[in-house]
């Protein structure tokens, strides 16, 4: 613990400087004196009443202690009754931010001790600046002191004496450890915290000034309670975010006596923002420490915390918080964008901050009192039959009075006063007891119970209570047959289970809902309705997302046509156009999604302005469809426009807004600025997990993402370590979308692939395939990505005949689900054409080669790597066929492209030329096979690395054995092997490929027994 010389006033505090003369005293404990156990090391705090030491503790434990006793000659009764209140009220505390006390005795000279926990850090304000933490980290470190403080007060303990120095944080575990201390003035509120009498002497004052409640300020101690830690704590918050003391300290300590009562009992103290803007030059490095321009922290000091510190300050006792949880509650709702209760009583506040935060969820709830009334009068009866007209009319409308009252009781039941400030854990409060109520108040009224359980339902599944939705949605499944044939509630209510059942993951369950719905709507709403419009919309997302784009297409244009033709333009209308943006995009038709995205944007510009979040949504979309049309520099400036929009949209971290940087660092990354897409990938997971916390499905979606960006940028065993740590985190988890633990699975795989384990890779594809099977269907495109890379494990390991048969399944269903042209379905083409080159099948090969290359080059332009990809195997079929010089023609438009792109020394330019000079081998040019093969292996334009080294040699030592040269062939696989062993080791699919070769080899050389010893070997 540091020494302790902030200035206090008051008898005998060990950190006082008294306002008479100092009294007297022999000296105290010497350095090495042991007392007891304890051998003292070194002296840590001094004061007027005590010393404190850092001591060695030899039995029954060895550790290092605090060590606080008495100074010689202060033994007064007063001294140590304070003395002994002071290990009293820690030894009746256990709390982590609290310091523990571990003994106490007197030394042989008689003096009082007691042992502590030895807290070997800094002054919160220092730790917090040395560390230049931002403001909400500030105040989360704030919240855990007030938990330790409200401990106290629970065990009617009052510390008075609150301060930074008083604030200690150290570090454990890397996180940030705050550990209250110095109860030397606490005071018992409902126990004796000593036999000995312990009061307030006359003209004393107990505590620090700056720091001071203006009733500890009075000089009478019987009128202390808890507020006043609450002010201390008030004064701290302020210093921690201002940089400065509510009363300047020098002016304050230069005061008279009673001006220094006077002035904390009387003066108000401006609020932090104000207090920050007289800094001066000081404000600047104020700022910085915080890790902030000046004027943006005195931004974010302007409202919430304004009022939250004033609150704390108050005066008058009564108006600040009552607890040190309360305090710790508001500062917790502002870090989560809530309403605070310290802002002023204004309702349009509180409607801002709620609507702010949850838009649907408000919507949602708004829809519970204005809506269901509306709805239960209007829409019940907009449809039905003429002759039933007037009968219906009046019975909904009896239901709508009976909605109405039974909604305003239900709602006054848990008002402003009472979840002030709560924002969606205002509206649970609401919905579980509106919903406990509904059974007993309503049983005789079971479309009055439909309807409202209804609304609940929507609400439950906009806050993300799917559970708690689903239950109301069962209930009302129980009371819609109460519903007449005409009335358009029953479609309503499959439009919301099938939206549930979408949420959940449950694609099936939600086609089949949403396709009830529709069939019930023909009796209720005319074809093309704005609610038929809306139900087909969500069965076309459904449909999308299971890979059926064909009817989704149609469902989307049809809904289209009907928002188009509405009198005026909608939100609706924008969603639309997005949905038909995404299709587009799938269906590898980016052209057309460029043109639905930039129509959404406008649309939404017009009918929404160009602050709202589905502007900054359609802007996110249209910006990732222009990075993968090759204009990056375009799709950038989009997603940082989106960024922008959230940022002045929301307060603090919001989860769309880490999503948005998600994206803008993996586009980053693909243009290789690395460091710039690292820190963002980073700045977005630690948002979305101070969002959710960290076994929360978004926090692993999050570190997925964080693990992808290693994976490209070549950190694949960082990546493979998260991967595999996911995927328990996803399985004990209980996730809700079935989508993520083959994700996962997938990409713990293709990271292992991609360090030649295709081994090690096939069981989390086999599995991940199985899983998306399941539950997204056979037709979806991760089920189909899964399945391809899944055939190239396969394949990685030898098992051509294997990989064959998946990548037959994948490609007819990709003929089928995308089209023949799709760039997806040439990549299948490609890797099936290789697989069965491979098993010796060259002119079935060719044909898939071929068609494979051609339609990627149609569907991403000739300058696109896949297609240069794509003709370097079609090339190895041409080889297989002896047609020389059609493959020569091939690879030497690939020379002249990868040269051109990057360069002689690239490994793609090298090993175009390693095939070039394979097929001058075979096709007996010896002198321009000798010449190319140079050229691969020349170092003046740089370094080879060893795996290009070893792939040429093996490519080279592949042709020999073609050739017949099964001696040529031995010695340039053997080297082959040995540089690939060495660098990759033995599991590595390149070096495993060698091994077969090597085998084949020896087969042909007639020894049996070498073959097997290579075979052997093989995994």
């Amino acid at each position: 613990m540091p020494d302790d010389r902030t200035f206090s006033i008051g008898p005998d505090d060990d950190s006082t400087l008294p306002l008479g003369p100092a009294g007297g005293g022999a000296p105290g404990e010497d350095i090495g004196t042991v007392i007891g156990p304890y051998h003292l090391l070194r002296r840590i705090g001094e004061g007027g009443m005590g010393e404190v030491f850092e001591a060695e503790q030899t039995e029954p434990i060895r550790r290092r202690v605090a060590l606080k006793v008495i100074k010689q000659g202060m033994d007064t009764r007063a001294v140590v009754a304070r003395f002994d209140a002071e290990r009293q009220a820690l030894a009746l505390m256990d709390h982590p931010c609290i310091a523990k006390v571990f003994d106490a005795g007197a030394t042989d000279r008689g003096r009082p001790f007691f042992v502590m926990e030895y807290v070997e850090g800094e002054s919160i304000t220092d730790y917090c600046n040395r560390r230049r933490l931002g403001t909400a980290e500030r105040l989360e470190l704030f919240v855990r002191v007030c938990e330790g403080v409200q401990h106290a007060h629970q065990k009617a303990v009052i510390h008075r004496d609150l301060k930074p120095s008083n604030i200690l944080v150290a570090e454990v575990d890397g996180r940030p450890a705050p550990k209250i201390i110095d109860f030397g003035v606490a005071k018992a509120t409902t126990q004796r915290l000593t036999e000995l009498t312990m009061f307030t002497e006359l003209g004393q004052l107990v505590g620090t000034p700056e720091y001071m409640s203006p009733e500890q300020a009075s000089l009478t101690d019987d009128d202390i309670d808890t507020r006043t830690d609450v002010y201390a704590l008030g004064v701290v918050l302020y210093e921690l975010l201002s940089g400065a003391l509510p009363f300047d300290s020098r002016e304050l300590r230069q005061a008279g006596y009673e001006a220094i009562r006077r002035i904390i009992r009387e003066q108000d103290p401006p609020r932090p923002s104000t207090r920050f803007s007289t800094l001066g030059e000081r404000s600047t490095s104020v700022a910085e420490a915080r890790g902030l321009a000046p004027k943006r922290l005195q931004g974010e000091l302007r409202g919430d915390l304004d009022w939250i510190t004033m609150k704390a300050l108050e005066k008058d006792r009564d108006r600040r918080y009552e607890t040190a949880n309360g305090l710790a509650a508001d500062v917790r709702r502002h870090l989560r964008n809530e309403p605070v209760t310290a802002g002023p009583p204004s309702a349009s506040y509180r409607l801002g901050k709620l609507v702010r935060r949850n838009r649907g969820t408000f919507a949602a709830l708004g829809a519970i009192v204005v809506v269901l009334v509306a709805a239960a009068v209007v829409s019940s009866v907009m449809y039905v039959r003429a002759e039933r007209a007037s009968r219906l009319a009046i019975r909904e409308a009896a239901k709508a009075t009976q909605v109405s009252r039974f909604l305003g009781d239900m709602l006054g039941g848990v008002g402003p006063h009472v979840a002030q400030g709560r924002d969606t854990e205002m509206l649970r409060a609401i919905l579980d007891e509106t919903a406990g109520r509904i059974g007993k108040e309503l049983a005789d009224q079971p479309e009055v119970e439909a309807a409202l359980r209804l609304q609940l339902g929507l609400t439950y599944r906009q806050l993300g209570e799917y559970d708690a939705a689903q239950g109301q949605i069962d209930r009302v499944r129980e009371l819609q047959t109460a519903f007449d044939r005409a009335s358009p509630f029953p479609a309503k209510f499959l439009v919301e289970a099938g939206s549930l059942a979408w949420n959940r993951g449950e694609m099936k369950e939600a086609e089949a809902t949403y396709r009830q719905a529709l069939q019930r709507m023909a009796d209720t709403a005319p074809i093309d309705s704005v609610a038929w419009a809306e139900a087909s919309l969500y069965l076309a997302n459904v449909l999308q997302e299971q890979g059926d784009y064909g009817e989704a297409d149609s469902l989307m244009h049809r809904s289209l046509a009907v928002y188009r033709g509405l009198p005026q333009e909608s939100d609706a209308l924008a969603v639309n156009l997005n949905s038909l943006g995404n299709l587009a995009r799938y269906q590898g038709d980016l052209p057309a999604a460029e043109g639905f995205y930039t129509e959404a944007v406008a649309v939404h510009r017009r009918v929404l302005g160009d602050l709202h979040p589905f502007v900054s949504t359609d802007l996110h979309n249209l910006g990732r469809l222009l990075d993968a049309m090759g204009r990056s520099g375009e799709g950038e400036k989009l997603l940082r426009e989106a960024i922008t929009i959230h940022g002045r949209v929301f307060d603090g971290p919001h989860p769309d807004t880490a999503i948005l940087l998600r994206s803008l660092a993996e586009m980053i990354m693909g243009a290789e600025r690395f460091d710039e897409a690292d820190s963002l990938s980073l700045a977005a997971h630690e948002m979305t997990r101070k969002i959710y916390g960290d076994r929360n499905e978004n926090t692993m979606r999050s570190q997925l993402s964080v693990a992808e960006l290693k994976s490209r940028r070549g950190n694949l065993a960082e990546a493979e370590a998260i991967f595999a740590g996911l995927v328990p985190a996803c399985r004990d988890t209980g996730v809700t979308d079935p989508s993520l633990l083959p994700t996962v699975l997938y990409r713990l795989a293709t990271t292992q692939l991609k360090q030649g384990r295709s081994r090690d890779a096939l069981a989390p594809f086999a599995e991940a395939v199985d899983l998306s099977t399941a539950t997204s269907g056979a037709d979806h495109p991760n089920t189909l990505l899964f399945r391809n890379d899944y055939a190239r494990a396969l394949a990685g390991l030898g098992d051509d005949e294997a990989a064959v048969k998946q990548l037959r399944v994948v490609l007819a269903t990709r003929e089928r689900v995308l089209g023949a042209g799709h760039p997806e379905t040439s990549i299948t083409r490609v890797d099936l054409g290789r697989s069965l080159r491979r098993l010796g099948r060259p002119e079935e090969a060719e044909v898939q080669l071929r068609q494979g290359r051609d339609d990627y080059t149609t569907a991403k332009g000739n300058d696109h790597p896949g297609r240069w990809i794509g003709t370097v195997h079609l090339a190895g079929a041409l080889i297989d066929l002896k047609r020389y010089d059609d493959a020569e023609q091939e690879l030497k438009g690939a020379e002249s492209y990868y040269l051109g792109q990057s360069g002689a020394g690239s490994a793609e330019t090298r090993w175009v030329r390693a095939r070039l000079s394979s097929l001058y081998l075979v096709a007996g040019r010896r002198a321009d096979a000798d010449r190319l093969l140079s050229l691969a292996l020349d170092e003046a334009p740089g370094p080879v690395d060893p795996r290009t080294r070893g792939r040429i040699l093996y490519d080279r030592g592949e042709s020999w054995l073609a050739l017949g040269e099964a001696d040529e062939a031995e010695r340039t696989l053997l080297d082959s092997f040995a540089v690939l062993d060495a660098e990759l080791g033995a599991a590595n699919g390149d070096t495993q490929y060698v091994m077969r070769l090597l085998a084949t080899t020896c087969d042909r050389l007639d020894r049996p027994q070498d073959a097997a010893a290579w075979r052997a070997r093989l995994l």
